[in-house]
């Protein structure tokens, strides 16, 4: 008998060709699929397959024991509750390293679109505003080569982002959890990074201890005119004093993730002009899509051969069971 995968997003059919000739699969493809689908359906699983869309809770876990894999199509696994799934011995795999530089080249966009106005620009000119004749003062903005740009977390996409726009001739200072010696990047404190730099691009990962790192008081402490880029976790900042910062027209914003997701209709980051926003397009390029697709499906196909999954985020989890 087959064993039997819940995918909870629609897949190229060059994925679910594989995967329909090896397992008896189920697939969701109308949109983020509902907690009740998925709790109705995962009592009929051995594997779920998924991405950072569906929310896999501790209580779904606790109430399917003989689920043997989740396969996330991601690097962060904040969707699923890995507490949960390391007690029961569910191992969870991910997708790491493959969207490094897919990750930093969007964190460049971002920093070039918010500091040169892009986006206003664009927008100027589509809705027939330009009218007028050049002047001195006429959309100005700032250069990435003039300025102090501070990473926030030195791991693999903190680095490929430093190395880019060190190539652009900014001065680089950065600060990571854990002290991180790196060539071209001078360590600083966390708050003076805030006070100091004049572009902030985040890379830290989400978890307890960097909930609202970014916090008023250190959005407070930035430069008039600085710009802040997110493309790491929309809870690394405080969405609300980051929204009254913004509003303030203190500071300039990059942002593709937040708080929830997809944005909700109602945020005020929608009407605010000196925001730049993507959709959690971090990993959109084709060619990075694919390869964490193969991984996820390497991982889930492990899983349900009985064999250690090659990227695990809770290898603690083989030692539960």
């Amino acid at each position: 008998m087959k064993s039997r995968v819940l995918i909870t997003l629609p897949l190229p059919a060059a994925v679910l060709g594989p995967l329909k000739t090896k397992f008896d699969i189920q697939v969701w493809d109308d949109g983020p699929m509902p907690q009740l689908q998925i709790a109705e359906l995962a009592k009929t699983t051995d594997a779920i397959l998924c991405s950072l869309g569906t929310a896999i809770t501790a209580d779904l876990i606790r109430s399917n024991p003989q689920l043997t894999t989740i396969s996330s199509i991601s690097v962060g696994v904040d969707h699923i509750d890995m507490e949960a799934a390391t007690a029961a011995g569910l191992p969870v795999g991910h997708t790491p390293e493959v969207l490094v530089d897919s990750t930093a080249d969007l964190a460049l966009a971002l920093m070039l679109a918010t500091t040169r106005r892009i986006v206003e620009a664009d927008r100027f000119v589509r809705e027939g505003q330009w009218s007028s004749d050049w002047s001195t003062d006429f959309f100005l903005g700032s250069d990435l080569s003039r300025a102090t740009v501070g990473i926030v977390g030195l791991g693999p996409t903190g680095l490929a982002v430093a190395k880019r726009v060190r190539a652009f001739g900014a001065n680089v200072i950065g600060w990571n959890r854990t002290e991180r010696e790196v060539s071209g990047v001078r360590n600083i404190a966390l708050d003076d990074l805030f006070a100091e730099a004049d572009i902030i691009s985040v890379h830290t990962a989400a978890t307890p201890e960097t909930h609202h790192l970014v916090s008023a008081d250190r959005l407070a402490m930035m430069k008039p005119g600085a710009v802040i880029i997110n493309t790491a976790r929309g809870s690394v900042i405080d969405e609300s004093a980051l929204i009254a910062a913004l509003s303030s027209g203190r500071i300039r914003a990059g942002l593709d993730v937040y708080a929830q997701e997809p944005i909700a209709k109602s945020s005020p980051l929608l009407v605010l002009d000196n925001v730049v926003l993507m959709p959690h397009l971090g990993s959109a390029t084709a060619a990075t899509r694919q390869a964490m697709i193969e991984r996820a499906y390497v991982n889930l196909v492990a899983g349900l051969e009985g064999k250690p999954l090659p990227w695990c985020a809770n290898p603690e989890a083989y030692s539960s069971r």
